[in-house]
């Protein structure tokens, strides 16, 4: 009968700590996913922020940031701008359908994994599919990111025309048109103000990256890209009038 009685009560006490540990899992993986939340809604609304922004921004400590943003890479919602390893998102469409087959996948609580969609879906219309990480070839400079790029492509032009303003600018290169937030050319005074979470949205931090005008005006061009927004920039810099060159770099096999 005793012997019976210590069966019944090991079997007892290893089932508890059984499902004492599944419920610890479960609770670690709610934890990850809330987390991820704060900080995809975060980067939603601050593009290009790093670590150290995003940590100081969510209140969250940084390990859990780099935990959830390891989280997010591998589910192809966001990725590391060229720059400076600010985090942008990926396209909203893609992000969607990322999240939602994780979710299906990962048992989450189910008001979590409503709020998650929500987030993602708020994301807007398709405008990119898959990553592009090319380096591009522009006169004598090479291996240029997409930033560095328009910023080599906007100064070349600023050569070639001197007299050129800034409103005009604005308007050959449909500055508010591709970057509806930032714009692509900003007068250098509201392109500080621009800075967010200690994030620049354009090259103002080295003053080799300043451009001057003619009648003195200082302007700062957009350090914030995706393919998308790139392409539509490439088709006005290499059509007519302007008619640059640009050359994608060969990767050696």
């Amino acid at each position: 009968m005793y012997i019976l009685y210590k069966c019944l009560l090991t079997g007892i006490t290893e089932g508890l700590s059984v499902s004492n540990n599944n419920q610890n899992q479960m609770k670690m993986k709610n934890k990850t996913a809330n987390q991820a939340e704060k900080v995809l809604e975060f980067i939603k609304e601050n593009p290009g922020s790093t670590i150290e922004s995003i940590t100081e921004g969510v209140n969250v400590s940084n390990l859990l940031v780099r935990k959830a943003v390891k989280e997010l890479q591998d589910e192809n919602v966001i990725e590391a701008n060229d720059e400076d390893g600010g985090f942008t998102l990926v396209d909203a469409s893609n992000a969607a359908a990322e999240v939602v087959e994780a979710a299906e996948t990962t048992p989450v609580p189910e008001k979590a994994t409503r709020n998650r969609k929500k987030i993602v879906e708020e994301l807007g219309p398709k405008t990119f599919t898959g990553r592009n990480n090319d380096k591009y070839r522009f006169g004598e400079h090479r291996n240029l990111p997409k930033g560095r790029l328009v910023l080599a492509i906007v100064r070349a032009y600023v050569d070639k025309n001197p007299k050129v303003s800034l409103t005009k600018l604005q308007e050959l290169f449909h500055s508010d048109e591709i970057q509806p937030r930032f714009g692509v050319i900003a007068e250098l005074s509201a392109a500080k103000k621009f800075s967010k979470n200690k994030v620049d949205r354009h090259f103002v931090k080295n003053a080799e990256d300043i451009i001057k005008l003619a009648n003195g005006t200082k302007i700062a061009v957009s350090n914030q890209w995706t393919a998308e927004s790139l392409s539509q920039l490439l088709k006005i810099a290499t059509a007519h009038p302007m008619g640059f060159k640009v050359k994608v770099e060969e990767v050696a096999e």
